[in-house]
């Protein structure tokens, strides 16, 4: 059985065409997720978890979707087969032109994800400070002695329900 090239491109053009639709999809719950971080909007924050979870989960099928097909057709894995693949399908390189786009694209979705987990970093430790607080545990150092931020909340009973 022989592969034609055609089909092969189309089939390629469909996968980097779902997965930019995903990673746009992906880039603008997280620009969601920061306004619903620094909003303190929970019911926000959940509804844009779950949401993002599925977008993920749909991209990292299509990623296996992708390195099945370069091996599937011999060209091995990893990213050089994928380049090998798209070079052999579309010597035109429009298909390479895609995949650098849904890289970039993904390069920025990185960032804002980034960004989203300093902005809860920030949070935990304002809420962690003030449980020690609570627990009468006198404020840690910003740094202890070997360059490691230091600290514990302290176990304290702070009463019974």
């Amino acid at each position: 059985m022989s592969v034609q090239r055609a089909e092969v491109y189309a089939h390629l053009d469909h996968i980097l065409a779902e997965e930019r639709r995903l990673l746009a999809e992906l880039e603008q719950l997280l620009q969601q997720e920061t306004a619903s971080l620094q909003g303190d909007d929970l019911g926000a924050m959940q509804r844009i978890g779950r949401a993002r979870h599925q977008c993920v989960e749909l991209l990292t099928r299509l990623d296996s979707e992708r390195a099945d097909s370069c091996r599937m057709l011999s060209f091995g894995t990893g990213r050089g087969a994928l380049e090998k693949l798209l070079d052999w399908a579309d010597p035109s390189a429009q298909l390479q032109q895609r995949w650098r786009a849904n890289l970039d694209l993904a390069r920025r979705c990185k960032e804002h994800n980034d960004r989203n987990g300093a902005i809860v970093n920030v949070k935990l430790g304002r809420v962690q400070r003030l449980l020690a607080k609570l627990r009468g545990v006198p404020p840690s150092p910003v740094y202890g002695r070997k360059g490691t931020r230091g600290g514990t909340l302290g176990a304290r009973d702070l009463g019974r329900a």
